[in-house]
Formats: C-alpha cells, structure tokens, sequence
C-alpha cells in the first residue's frame, strides 16, 4: 500500500476502493458504493492538467455528478506528474432546484511526505479492513476539517512549546513567543512563495536550505538563523532580483544565487520589528531544524479554501486558525491566554459576508431580492442598469473588520466580491484585485494578528501574479500597513482624552475648496503607498494631519463659526486646540478618525462592518495595550461609548441608555462600529447572544429599538459555531438613524447546520 501514499499508481488506488465490502462494478468500469440509506455512491476518475490547482475540474465534476442523478461521489483526480487528489463531492439542495456542490480531498504530490493524506487514507483503510461500507458518511468523518486541525494543532503545540520556545536565545522570557509568531509568520510566507518554485527554483526551498547549511558542517555552531535566514528574510526579498541590498559572501555559490535572484516582495512582514529582531537574538540550530522537520511533513498550497470546497493541505486560513488557537492557548505580548479570540468557521464568514453585501446593495438600490439573488449567484432578473450599479458598489465599498484577527473576514470579503464581480462580467485583473485590497480595512490590539491578516492577503494577490512577476524590478506585494494595524478600536484616547470617533461634516465643510485640495493629497499619498511608488509613512502621516487641520478650519473657523453664541464658540475653540493637539502628537495611538481618515471623514464612513468581537467577559475586561489599569479602562469603555451614542439620532436630543456595568467587551464593538458607518452603511456581527438576555442586554436593546434599525437575529439551534461554550448570534443592523416603532426586526431559528440551510433564499422571501 506504500504507492498509494506516495504517488499516483492506478493499481493501488483501484484496489484501495475495492477493500469496501459494499464496492460494486460500475456500468463505467469506475465502479460505486452501494448504500440503502444514503443512495449509491459513484467512483469518479478523472485525469486533470493539474491536480494541486483543481477548482475548475471540481465544478466540473460535480456538473457531472448532479447530471447522472447522485448526491455525491468519491473522486479522485490525477495529472502527468504522478499527483492525485482523493476527495467526495456532495450535492446541498436546501430548497434550491439545482444543488450547491460541497467537498473535501487531500493531495498526493508525488514523492512528498503528505501527512495528512497518509493520516486520512489510513483512516479509512481502517474501516475497511474492520468491513465497514464506504458512505458519504465516513468520508466527512475521515476528510473532517476539524480532525485534520485538532491533530496538527496538538503536534504544532508540542513542538512550540517543547522545541521553539527553548531555542530562543536573547530575549527574556515574556518576549519569546512574540518573536516565534514572527519567525513562524516568515516561515509559513515563504513556504507558500516556495511552492511557485520562486525561491531558488525550489519547492522544498526551506528544507533545502538547512541542509546546505548542514552539509558545510556548520550544523550546531548556531548560525543557521543569524547568518542564513536573517539575511533571507530582511536583505533578500527586499530589493529587485540581482540588485540587492546586501552581497551575501560567505554563503555557498547556490545559496548566494538563490538570494540574489528572489523576488522583490518588500511588505511588512519582511521588516525587523524593534525589540524583537535585533543582531544578538537568534534560534538555535536545533529548534529550526525541529520546526522545519515538523512542518514541512505537510504539503502546503497557496489557494483559500471557500465555504464549500476545502482542501485538507496547509493553507493560509487553516494556519491563520492554527496561529489563533495557538494564541489563546500559549498567550503573546505578556497578555492573558484567554483573549477572547476565537476563529470564525468559513461557512458562517461566507453566509455573513454574502447576508452584508446584500444589505448593502439593497441600501445602495437594488430591489431588495434581487441583491439576495445576485449573492446566491442569480443574475437573470438583473438588468443593465442594475448589474452596472451592482459592480459599482462591489469595487467601491469601504469594509473594515475592527477585531480582524488572522483575516478570515477581509479573506472572505475579497472571494464573495471576487465571485459575484464574475457572476456580473467584470474582468478579473490583478488591477481588480489591487482596487478591492485598497478598500479593506482591519484592527487588532495584537501584532501577530496584523501580520497573519497581512500575509492572507498577499497571498489571495501573489497566487494570481504570473511567473514573469519573478523579475519584476518593482515590489510585487502591495504595502497593506495602512489599513491593516494594530490598534484599540473601542478605547481611542490621547493621555486620558478621548478623541472623537468621527466629526459630523456640513455640505459646506465638505464643498470648501482646501478640504477638497487636502483629501486629495491625502488619497494620493495613500495610493502611492499602497503601490509602493516611494511614498512613505511619515509623508503620509504629514498628508493626514494637513486634511484634518483644513476640516477644523472649515469647520470650527470661517464655515461655522459665525452661527455660534459666545458659550459655543469657546468650547468648539477647546475641542479644536485638543484635536490639533492630537493630530501632531508624535507617539499618539491609533485612531479611527487620523488613520482611516479618508474614510471616516472624507468619505462619510464605511459601507459595511464585519466581523467577531472579541468575547471577553466583565469582569476579565483589560486594556490590551496595557495604557490603562483595569478599573480605568473599563470607565472609559463605557465613556466612549456614551460619547458615541449622544451622535446617534435616536439619542440627540434623549436620554442616553444606561450603560451597564456587566457588559461584555464585545458590546462595545456593537457601539463604536455602529458609530464608524456611513449611512448607507450595513453591520455584520457574529457574538455571544447575552445581549439579547433582558436584563443584561437592556441598553443594547434600546440602542436598536430607537436608533439603529436591527434588521436580523440569527441564532443556529442545530449546532454551535465555536468549540467554546458560547451560544452566539448573527446580527444584521443599519447605519444609525431614527427607527420607528412599526420597524420589523426578524429573529431566524435555524435547525441544521449553516451549510445545509439556504437563509439568504428564506430571507429574501420575507415580507
């Protein structure tokens, strides 16, 4: 049986399948799994160009399958080089007339160690052996997503904790695993640029690499990472090929080759990070060699898995999950274990992701069911105007996830636009997907969340560059530092101040010539930032401040002063001194009104807000940054919020709801990014449902019963989203605005699993 795992041999993969006591002959000569309950099963083989990159054919196939009359089938597709890839394929009705195809498959890359592959075909051998039948049943226990994480998540820990965490050498102990995320982070990256053979022409480039170094008889003498990989990762993909920075002599011929001839990526994550990359901190030989061993057992592919097709190979989102749990576990940055951080499964990003773009289009325009029909991928009742409204909101929506840890939400954001720009024939360009990069934005207080979010958007981009990119003289990854960044997104304060979330501009304001002048210079620095064009960050910071000190011109001096009593005028005369004082301060923080101005105040605010809070309760509440004591923070919370609740319509000219002291952090996000919309604008939450509890959700409840139309509350009753103990919710709101007492708000009891139920069809059937 060892051929089965080693590459494809049409011998031992026949009589693999044949093991099954309910295997039967096929009327093809591919054979099926005869099964009462579920319904025969067909043996689907199929020769493919390419079975690493095989999305086309999986559509294809279960054109196919659907065509014959099955629910589902076991596939296996092989290329010319030996590679296979084993999977089923099942056919979701949910009330469609023509199902939605979901699957799972590992891959056999020919002459590779593939674990997990090895993991899961031994799996199922097992059955067989015992003389269990081959179900649709027992091949989503074996391929379960779930089982292949659980099982490297534990190895991953081991070796962390047991192997990296001993090897660091110069840092105390509370800064080591903060370092490791880096060199993790790195590692991972280069991984996926190694699989395109862009790294020496090698796939196995890492590996390779510590071998030479073992080869020159160096294994030991601890320079591995300062000598060999420093270099890599902060000269090497830092300038264009044969023009680096750095000669790199004293390295073997090959080596010295490999470097000088990488690819000119540049991005954050190739930056040394102070107090953590300097010269007299390294990994001993030793841990580096225990991590490559381990990892690099596993075969990697650089594409995303979507909500229904899933490739059980390391991935940028399995890893991004891996790095999460990784985080609450081991905990990072001298921060409790728990933080609240738990990764959202792809099938409940993708339901919210499509529930949010179709909000959004319906407030753009759209008729109400046909935005729901084009994110079910139906676009025959659109019309002209209507599919070139749809494109116009898809390419300019300004999105922003304020707790983005690891990037599932940007990820899915950019697929379901992707997907449906398709569906409406606009050509997919790097340009395309350059445009949709500049309009996501994301936060988190934690810095291996920036840098993982990151290195998942480059890789959706670098996937699609063509081999000629290799020598490309300009940097091929755009710079994504400013508007993915490390920050608090519900504590925003200078000193003990808090800044405004926004500032409410008049049409005046916004028509007065040097604003206009400004937010131009401020989108044009931003842009040539973004593509790399020698803009740096202080030239931005200096085009921010310039943009902000015209508003406050406009606004608190010729544009609006002269409508003010003398009271008024001093204090607007206080709050402009702070806000100048703020926006020049040289350490200030991150905030949403400096950072993201173009978008919070040039450009009203953003269309939609997505994402999952982080659950943290009370009474662990903390300042994540560590500005402020406990007591301290938690006052200021409830400050910020009332802050931004007085701007709200509902509340202007009422009584504030009473905040309550119980309240979980997640609640606080409800508030700020309700305040960060424009007004057209939609947020997609997924939290703990606590707040829909009477009591303690009380001033929530009021917050959208008077001033923030709650459109959905969808709670699954079939299973939990999280492995933790929390019951959660889906909610659907609109930017704030007056609600009337007649406004529909729709609960949604769902009784089976996301994938299988079609909400997005039930709820545009909804009155």
């Amino acid at each position: 049986m060892s051929s089965l795992y080693t590459r494809y041999d049409p011998e031992a993969v026949r009589s693999f399948l044949r093991r099954f006591p309910n295997y039967a002959p096929g009327p093809d000569g591919q054979g099926l799994y005869r099964n009462k309950d579920e319904g025969d099963l067909p043996v689907v083989v199929w020769q493919v160009a390419d079975a690493t990159r095989y999305r086309t054919a999986f559509k294809e196939l279960a054109e196919e399958v659907w065509r014959r009359g099955y629910t589902g089938a076991l596939f296996v597709l092989h290329d010319s080089h030996g590679n296979y890839r084993l999977g089923y394929v099942e056919m979701l009705y949910r009330g469609r007339r023509k199902p939605l195809p979901s699957g799972r498959s590992v891959l056999i890359r020919a002459h590779h160690p593939n674990k997990t592959a090895r993991q899961r075909l031994a799996l199922l051998e097992s059955q067989a052996q015992e003389g269990k039948p081959l179900t649709l049943g027992a091949l989503r226990e074996a391929l379960s997503v779930d089982a292949v994480s659980d099982e490297f998540y534990k190895e991953f820990v081991r070796v962390f904790e047991s192997r990296l965490v001993p090897g660091v050498v110069g840092l105390p102990e509370e800064r080591k695993r903060d370092f490791l995320l880096g060199f993790v982070a790195r590692t991972l990256f280069l991984g996926f640029v190694a699989k395109r053979g862009w790294l020496g022409g090698r796939e196995d480039f890492l590996p390779w690499l510590l071998q030479a170094y073992r080869d020159q008889g160096w294994m030991g003498q601890q320079r591995f990472y300062r000598e060999w990989l420093w270099p890599l990762y902060f000269d090497a993909l830092k300038g264009p090929p044969g023009k680096k920075g750095n000669s790199f002599t004293g390295l073997p011929q090959a080596v010295r080759q490999a470097y000088l001839e990488a690819p000119y990526l540049n991005g954050e994550l190739f930056n040394p990070k102070a107090g953590l990359d300097e010269a007299h901190v390294y990994l001993t030989d030793e841990a580096v060699q225990s991590f490559f061993d381990f990892l690099f057992s596993y075969n990697f592919t650089v594409e995303e898995n979507t909500a229904y097709e899933v490739d059980l190979e390391l991935n940028p989102e399995f890893l991004g999950l891996i790095l999460e749990r990784l985080v609450n576990t081991v905990g990072v940055e001298g921060k409790a274990t728990e933080l609240g951080a738990h990764y959202t499964p792809r099938v409940e990003v993708d339901l919210m992701v499509r529930l949010g773009l179709a909000e959004l289009l319906y407030r753009k325009g759209l008729p109400l069911q046909k935005a729901y029909a084009l994110l079910e991928g139906d676009t025959e009742g659109l019309d002209e105007a209507e599919r070139q409204k749809a494109r116009e909101v898809l390419l300019s929506a300004k999105i922003l996830d304020p707790a983005v840890g690891s990037g599932a939400f940007p990820v899915g954001v950019l697929q379901v636009i992707e997907e449906t720009l398709d569906l409406l024939g606009e050509p997919r360009t790097l340009e395309r997907k350059k445009r949709l990069l500049q309009n996501l934005y994301g936060v988190d207080a934690l810095s291996w969340a920036v840098w993982m979010a990151e290195l998942r958007l480059w890789l959706s981009y670098f996937i699609e560059l063509p081999d000629s990119s290799l020598h490309s003289q300009e940097p091929l990854l755009p710079s994504l530092g400013l508007h993915i960044v490390q920050g608090d997104s519900v504590v925003q304060r200078i000193g003990n101040r808090a800044v405004p979330t926004r500032l409410e501009l008049s049409r005046q304001v916004r028509q007065d010539p040097q604003v206009r002048q400004a937010l131009s210079a401020l989108l044009d620095a931003k842009e040539g930032y973004f593509h790399n064009r020698g803009v740096g960050r202080e030239e931005v910071r200096q085009r921010e401040e310039a943009f902000l000190l015209a508003v406050l011109d406009a606004q608190y001096g010729k544009g609006e002063q002269g409508l003010l009593v003398k009271g008024e005028l001093e204090e607007y005369d206080e709050e402009r001194r702070f806000l100048e004082q703020a926006i020049r301060s040289q350490d200030r923080p991150f905030l949403y009104l400096l950072d993201f101005a173009e978008v919070v105040v040039g450009d009203g605010g953003f269309d939609l807000v997505i994402g999952n809070p982080p659950y943290v309760r009370q009474e662990a509440i903390m300042d994540p940054l560590r500005r402020f004591d406990e007591a301290t923070y938690k006052a200021y919370l409830q400050d910020e919020a009332r802050r931004d609740l007085a701007r709200f319509p509902g509340f202007r000219h009422g009584a504030l709801p009473n905040i309550s002291g119980r309240s979980d952090l997640y609640v606080y996000f409800y508030v700020r990014t309700l305040a960060l919309l424009k007004e057209t604008g939609v947020q997609v939450f997924i939290t703990s449902n606590s707040w829909l509890d009477v009591q303690y959700g009380a001033w929530l409840q009021k917050v959208f019963l008077h001033s923030a139309p709650l459109r959905y509350v969808i709670e699954n009753h079939a299973e939990r989203t999280f492995q933790a103990d929390i019951n959660v919710a889906i909610s659907v709101a609109w930017a704030p605005k007056w609600v009337p007492q007649d406004w529909p708000v729709r609960f949604v009891a769902v009784e089976t699993s996301f994938e299988e139920a079609d909400l997005l069809q039930a709820l545009r059937e909804v009155p």
